[in-house]
């Protein structure tokens, strides 16, 4: 137990930081270690991968309070666009978990590792999908934020691959449109680990200490570093240009896509 700890302490640092350089609430880092961790520890392959998203997604919480308060701190997060989006995340956060874990284990880890490598090519080459400007308004706003809890929940991610651009899109300057993302990511993981606990609980082959698709070592162990390392990720954020973070993020996506296709 104290061994897998420190695993997931190790993570919790990386994670952590990813979480507030890029406002990724440090799920596409959290996610492909914790599969094949699982898989070392001897997990039945039949769980491993929703246990890994439930899991990341818990570790959200305390990752994302971290980097929200870190940009809050620098008047970072616009609380008009954010209101809204975080009531439609909400709703969709717990319908994607429910839905996730209909998903055969083995379709959902190549449908994540593909979603990250196309993520990497449009970070890389600077696709812009959303190249007019989206005017704010609650309704738009509600409904962008269902789509972006429910996709995060399925991804285990805190969900700035989607709300960053949105945010963008809707007016805000980079370093705003990362805080206000960040801050999205503890609705998202509230209301994802809701969902997983709950389709998991009274199923047979979960390891002990889990509850529902909740590993409670893998949470504790990440969220103990992540919440401190997620305040010099934002700090770094405010140093570096966006060219410079649209590549980091660009190469880091790649890396864990090979790494997710080859597990």
């Amino acid at each position: 137990m104290f061994d897998e700890i420190l695993i997931f302490a190790a993570l919790g640092v990386i994670a952590g930081l990813l979480a507030g350089l890029f406002g990724i609430g440090g799920g596409l880092v959290i996610v492909p270690v914790l599969i094949g961790t699982f898989i070392n520890l001897g997990f039945s392959l039949d769980i491993v991968v929703h246990m890994a998203i439930g899991s990341a997604i818990a570790c959200i919480i305390f990752t994302g309070l971290s980097s929200a308060k870190a940009h809050n701190d620098k008047n970072s997060i616009n609380f008009v666009h954010f209101k809204p989006v975080a009531f439609g995340i909400t709703f969709g956060a717990l319908a994607g978990a429910l839905f996730a874990v209909q998903i055969k284990g083995v379709v959902l880890k190549f449908a994540i590792a593909l979603f990250i490598f196309l993520m990497g090519i449009k970070i890389l080459f600077n696709l812009n999908f959303l190249s007019g400007k989206i005017k704010h308004n609650n309704k738009r706003s509600l409904f962008a934020g269902s789509l972006i809890g429910f996709f995060s929940s399925i991804l285990g991610i805190g969900g700035g691959v989607f709300s960053v651009p949105y945010f963008k899109s809707s007016g805000l300057k980079l370093t705003t449109a990362i805080g206000t993302s960040a801050a999205c990511g503890i609705p998202i993981a509230i209301f994802g680990t809701i969902g997983y606990v709950v389709a998991g609980i009274g199923l047979s082959d979960m390891p002990r200490y889990s509850f529902g698709y909740v590993y409670g070592p893998a949470v504790l162990g990440v969220s103990m570093t992540s919440i401190f390392a997620a305040k010099f990720g934002a700090d770094l954020a405010h140093y570096l240009s966006q060219n410079t973070l649209n590549k980091l993020l660009a190469v880091w996506f790649f890396i864990v896509s090979i790494y997710m296709f080859i597990l």
